[in-house]
């Protein structure tokens, strides 16, 4: 999924972290190629953790980055 804010090109992947036993939704910034942000379930901890590596990100995208999380990874942890 792509999306643009303030003449940003984003685009958000969904990645499986078998390390951490989770998944996460992770914000990339298209025209530099590097990730900005990433909201990850950890189904061992139980807890949903978001981290940022930029500081001035607009909220905007990360309500985007919320919505999508909730839309196609959920907040049900996944049991062995």
């Amino acid at each position: 999924m792509s999306i643009t804010v303030d003449n940003i090109n984003y685009k958000i992947i969904i990645a499986s972290d078998i390390v951490r036993d989770g998944l996460g939704i992770e914000l990339w910034d298209n025209d530099r190629n590097e990730i900005v942000a990433e909201i990850f379930r950890n189904d061992n901890l139980k807890k949903i953790q978001i981290s940022t590596f930029r500081t001035d990100l607009p909220l905007e995208i990360l309500e985007k980055l919320i919505n999508e999380f909730d839309k196609e990874i959920g907040r049900n942890f996944q049991c062995e």
